[in-house]
């Protein structure tokens, strides 16, 4: 997944609806300029963004921006869709909307709200603008989740699914399909630290979470985190928070008794 940088200010007076079936393999296109389309899938597949390819599945979203290359793959059969074209109005606020998102427990909120958009389209496009503007701004995130190059959301992600486990430069670069010089150049780039860096300091920072919102044992959190040597476990949470594991949780408790 990436992120889109937009400036969001509501939605243009116009709009296309479209639904059905998608075709066996859906041909690239690159996006025209000025539109941005929004599809509500109901089906498996891979959607294809700038030549990358990411699985969803019913209940999924994918935006697409002006000028991106995109395209769909079918897995399975039947390819049940809806897809919404329209224009963003600009103003200063600057917000990050997700390439693919799974809508979860809202899907069949969000289902209606386009079923909705469709109905109402004929009759009234205020109506439709409305329930876009709606499920944009339910997917939104704010603008300092944007990243320099995609490759880091990959990174990111990766990082938090392999916290646990042994990990190098090189895996992480094998994984992510480029160079291990990129992926230091991306990281120093964007972060202003090593790779090793950024994940000690996510295994750290997520330890410091768990202590705090947590009853797990403060051994079961070490492994959780990739750090199972309770000795240096306990040095990178005292070194993070300046107190040791025990007592950061002590205080966690005492301030949510008073």
């Amino acid at each position: 997944m990436k992120y889109y940088r937009a400036e969001f200010g509501g939605i243009e007076p116009w709009m296309w609806f479209n639904n059905g079936d998608l075709a066996a393999q859906h041909g690239q296109w690159t996006q025209q300029p000025d539109h941005w389309t929004l599809f509500f899938l109901e089906h498996t597949g891979g959607f294809i963004l700038n030549n990358r390819v990411e699985e969803f599945h019913d209940g999924y979203v994918a935006l697409v921006a002006p000028g991106t290359k995109a395209g769909f793959l079918r897995t399975g059969d039947g390819t049940p869709h809806y897809s919404l074209t329209f224009g963003l109005t600009k103003r200063l606020e600057v917000v990050a909307l997700p390439s693919l998102t799974d809508l979860g427990d809202l899907k069949e909120v969000r289902r209606k709200e386009f079923e909705q958009a469709r109905d109402w389209l004929s009759r009234s496009i205020g109506r439709s603008i409305a329930a876009v503007h709606n499920l944009l701004w339910s997917i939104a995130e704010p603008a300092h989740v944007l990243r320099s190059s995609a490759n880091l959301y990959q990174f990111e992600r990766l990082v938090m699914d392999k916290l646990a486990e042994k990990v190098s430069v090189a895996s992480f670069a094998a994984e992510m399909g480029i160079s291990q010089s990129q992926l230091l150049r991306i990281v120093r780039a964007e972060y202003g630290q090593t790779v090793q860096a950024f994940v000690r300091e996510k295994r750290t920072e997520i330890a410091r979470t768990l202590i705090t919102t947590t009853d797990s044992p403060l051994k079961t959190i070490a492994a959780q985190t990739g750090m199972p040597d309770l000795q240096y476990f306990n040095k990178a949470v005292r070194n993070s928070s300046g107190l040791s594991p025990r007592a950061l949780r002590d205080l966690a408790q005492n301030r949510t008794r008073h």
